[in-house]
């Protein structure tokens, strides 16, 4: 890149991390401007969205993400993003897919985005996600909650601004990650989400902790559901709730449907029903008596 840097990238992301390229879209990073520019010169009251240029990601995904190899891992990168706020020299961005320390050299307003007759193509997941979301999240109850697999805090963070009241830890497993989720909680300003990085397989917490488990589009990955999901039940309150998501038409290895997910926790000694939400299978689940 033969451009000069205006600023950098501040945020927990390496190349591990950003693998997950996907979740980056829901995180949010800090883009710290050269001394003495103020934040308001690349600011449009008008516009929400943005254009920003930033260094390549030094990495390159696999044949079927090629798409993000010619964004992302070539000459530059170049990442539509929206703006959370700003202060000082300092703005904050949903969406940015660059790492930690990556030299930003142009912030432009992203105009179509803010125009009413405007339509975007989304990824089927991200769609999925929030239809899941918006349905099951309203349901989340008590004091303490725990969202397993967490990833990079969206569905946390959600259930902590919908209930304010509860105390939500998110848990995965990279320490990056983790790192990015408690940033992304300080820039909304959410006090009642917190993150650690745990393994569902051993979770480090007391029994019959907490009132709620959620899990979501995260238990098709494991290799050991039954081992997580004992795990799960151990820390889950007497009268506690277990709200999963599964995808229907997106697996790793063995397909599910939503009695076969009723089956793993009725075997792992709950006592659980589903029902589909659009194409996923929502499962609530709690300890039978």
């Amino acid at each position: 890149m033969s451009f000069k840097p205006i600023g950098k990238v501040v945020n927990f992301a390496d190349e591990e991390t950003m693998e997950i390229l996907a979740l980056w879209k829901e995180s949010v990073s800090e883009v710290e401007l050269s001394k003495h520019t103020h934040a308001s010169a690349y600011v449009f009251e008008e516009y929400t969205h943005y254009i920003v240029v930033h260094d390549s990601l030094n990495m390159e995904f696999p044949q079927k993400r090629d798409e993000w190899n010619k964004r992302f891992c070539r000459e530059g990168g170049v990442s539509v993003v929206k703006l959370i706020k700003h202060d000082n020299n300092k703005l904050y961005f949903k969406g940015l897919l660059a790492t930690n320390n990556s030299s930003v050299y142009s912030i432009l307003p992203y105009t179509e985005f803010d125009h009413p007759e405007a339509t975007y193509p989304s990824q089927e997941m991200e769609k999925l996600k929030k239809t899941v979301f918006d349905a099951v999240i309203p349901l989340v109850k008590g004091k303490d909650v725990l969202d397993v697999g967490c990833g990079l805090g969206a569905a946390t963070l959600e259930i902590a601004r919908q209930h304010a009241s509860a105390n939500v830890l998110g848990i995965d497993l990279l320490e990056g990650m983790i790192r990015q989720c408690n940033s992304n909680a300080d820039i909304y300003d959410i006090s009642n989400a917190k993150f650690e990085a745990a393994s569902v397989y051993s979770l480090p917490y007391e029994n019959r902790k907490f009132d709620t488990v959620t899990c979501f589009f995260m238990l098709h990955h494991l290799d050991n559901i039954p081992k997580a999901l004992g795990e799960i039940k151990r820390v889950l309150a007497n009268e506690g709730r277990v709200l999963a998501a599964e995808p229907l038409n997106h697996h790793h290895g063995t397909k599910r449907e939503g009695n076969d997910w009723i089956k793993l926790f009725e075997n792992a000694g709950f006592s659980a029903v589903f029902r589909n939400i659009s194409k996923s299978a929502f499962i609530e689940a709690t300890v039978k008596k």
